[in-house]
């Protein structure tokens, strides 16, 4: 069963969480007034009066999420040991009355900062640990990707590089809409309704924001980086293509000021074990780095940064050295953005996200206590047309991210004219989403705006038919939907000629399926054999046609032909599944099922056992067709017995 938590919420946008964990946080006046001053630092601010429900949400935070936790002394003592090793607990404050007592056991857990009793010297404190973490960046979420091969596009053997370097390059194709700021301005308003100072700057963003001013949001603590960081690191695809303007705009600012030599830079990071290990275990290997990454070409700075950040003994200390060539045929584009930022004293080269590069050299570096990682620049190459954006979503949908291809093919209609050529492409894909998802009156929108704007001789109209033929069967409308098949099947028969196509047997198997329904046996058998003629010329899905022509033979009472049927879907399917493939045990149980409405129970028996055989080793117990097969042998030994 999939777990639920009920305090996860669509409004954990950032990154970076401050949880207050006390039995009186809600209830003593001081607590609920230092509430408004913790906000003030970190935006995202939880509290929780009890350690199971704390321990739930804190457990439940992705790895790139950083909780900064406040406890009190008796809650933190019993919380403490559970989450302390958990990736996400950055920091822990012990907030308490009896000091010394605290201290004690406080000691043995590296991530407790401080034992304090007076609440404005943890407030600067955790003011003061915040704003080192936004300095450094060091434990700022540094998610990889690793290939299997050489290359960087191979979608068959890494789907999550594919994946991601697929939605990098949809974002970056996309165009800016003139409601892209406005949208994006209420989305912030909304997160923020209840910190006055972010939602002053939020509202200095829309006033003076532009396309060339975007580096300098960026790189200052706002809700800018933090906002377009989280949906960077979770991949949340709404978000990301909302936001989408933000990252088309660093994307111009790199390609613009694109360095035009050699460099070797450095980026420090502190990584798990587990982290650093699948990197170690991967030399020689391409990764992509999917995040905008920050670097220096001060060595011995990141150096000293790193030896000064606290870590446990669950963590390593990395240094990346960068060598990057401009030249890279089909590399992803890096720049010194150095006067371009909030902080234009601090020097920066800035990588766009989805780098490639190949892992060269893995060492430590003992004098310094630290791990060396050297990686070069590489080029992305790519199995897809990153300009037809119709074909990319369609790659996404096909890649089973079928929420992320909705969203996207929503978002091109609103960039697309109302005459662009593309859009019944959409409204197809986006019918056909709706109906992998049950959502069938939707379904029958988005194929009636298809047919609104198609030609007479489009070539998918046929495909839409069908599709709308499915959704009238789903809903067991079986006129409508008989209408628009044979609609269907005209265009094929038109097209493909005595040869057919498999959509026509398709369509036939499914007309066919209605007749069974409704009883008309002798159209339902006919339109199966026709399924069936066309099946086997191309030699595909031979079993289901005769395991549907088995039933029909079943439900008119010919025995013999039903078992003859079903014994041929079996030798058909034990031809290409596996042995333990379910559809294998249904066709066993329909050969059951006819013994025993023969009276054979013996031969009946034999075959239920074979069914329950596959069914035992594929699910529970207390899946359904174990208890339903289970109940038929049972039922079947009853009547032996007797």
């Amino acid at each position: 069963m999939t777990a639920t938590y009920p305090f996860v919420t669509k409004n954990d946008l950032e990154t970076v969480c401050l949880v207050w964990l006390d039995a009186s946080v809600n209830i003593s006046p001081e607590n609920i007034a230092t509430q408004k001053e913790l906000r003030s630092i970190i935006h995202h601010f939880k509290t929780f009066s009890n350690a199971p429900d704390c321990e739930q949400y804190i457990q439940q935070k992705s790895q790139y999420d950083r909780v900064f936790l406040i406890a009190s002394g008796r809650l933190g003592q019993e919380i403490v040991p559970h989450i302390h090793h958990y990736r996400q607990v950055f920091n822990i404050y012990v907030y308490c009355q009896d000091k010394e007592k605290n201290e004690e056991w406080a000691r043995k857990f590296i991530k407790v900062k401080t034992v304090q009793t007076r609440l404005d010297t943890l407030i600067n404190r955790i003011q003061s640990d915040y704003s080192k973490r936004c300095q450094s960046k060091l434990d700022e979420p540094f998610p990889i990707n690793i290939s299997k091969t050489n290359n960087l596009s191979d979608k068959l053997l890494h789907d999550d590089i594919f994946h991601s370097q697929l939605l990098i390059d949809c974002l970056l194709q996309m165009k800016t809409l003139s409601t892209d700021v406005t949208d994006f301005v209420n989305t912030c308003l909304q997160h923020y309704n209840n910190d006055p100072n972010q939602t002053s700057i939020i509202h200095e963003f829309k006033q003076k924001y532009s396309s060339d001013k975007i580096l300098w949001w960026y790189t200052q603590d706002s809700f800018v980086y933090r906002l377009l960081s989280k949906a960077i690191n979770v991949k949340n695809c709404n978000f990301l293509l909302n936001f989408g303007f933000l990252i088309r705009d660093i994307c111009g600012s790199i390609q613009k000021y694109q360095l035009k030599s050699s460099i070797e830079v450095y980026h420090g990071q502190i990584m798990s074990i587990d982290e650093f290990n699948t990197l170690k275990n991967s030399l020689g290997q391409n990764i992509s780095i999917n995040t905008f990454m920050s670097t220096d070409y001060d060595r011995k700075s990141i150096i000293s940064s790193l030896n000064e950040f606290p870590i446990t003994n669950d963590f390593l200390r990395v240094l990346f050295e960068i060598h990057a060539d401009p030249n890279v045929d089909n590399s992803r584009p890096f720049a010194n953005i150095t006067s371009l930022t909030y902080s234009p004293h601090q020097q920066q080269v800035l990588f766009m996200l989805g780098s490639g590069f190949q892992l060269a050299d893995i060492q430590q570096d003992k004098k310094y206590g630290i791990w060396i990682v050297k990686i070069v620049l590489k080029n992305v190459k790519k199995s897809y047309d990153e300009k037809d954006l119709v074909a990319c979503g369609s790659t996404l949908q096909k890649m089973g991210r079928n929420d992320e291809a909705e969203m996207f093919f929503l978002r091109l209609l609103k960039e697309m004219p109302s005459n662009h050529e593309d859009r019944s492409k959409c409204y197809s894909t986006l019918g056909y989403l709706s109906f992998l998802k049950n959502n069938y009156d939707s379904s029958l929108n988005w194929y009636e705006e298809f047919l609104k704007v198609s030609k007479p001789d489009d070539l998918h109209l046929a495909d839409i038919y069908y599709s709308i033929g499915c959704v009238y069967q789903n809903t067991f409308e079986y006129n409508q939907a008989l209408q628009y098949y044979d609609r269907a099947l005209l265009i094929w028969k038109e097209t493909y000629g005595d040869e057919g196509a498999l959509e026509m047997a398709e369509c036939l198997n499914n007309m066919g399926c209605i007749y069974e329904k409704e009883q008309y046996y002798s159209k339902a058998l006919s339109y199966h054999q026709q399924a069936l003629s066309i099946r086997d010329k191309f030699q595909a899905d031979i079993g289901r046609s005769y395991n549907n022509i088995g039933n029909i033979y079943f439900a008119i009472g010919e025995y013999n032909s039903a078992i003859e049927n079903y014994n041929f879907a079996f030798q058909e399917k034990c031809k290409y599944a596996s042995p333990q493939d379910p559809s294998l045990a249904t066709t066993l149980r329909n050969i059951a099922l006819v013994f025993e409405e023969d009276n054979n129970f013996l031969e009946a028996l034999n075959y239920f056992k074979r069914a329950a055989a596959i069914y035992e080793n594929l699910f529970p117990s207390t899946h359904i067709d174990n208890v339903e097969v289970q109940e038929d042998i049972r039922r079947i030994s009853s009547f032996i017995k007797s």
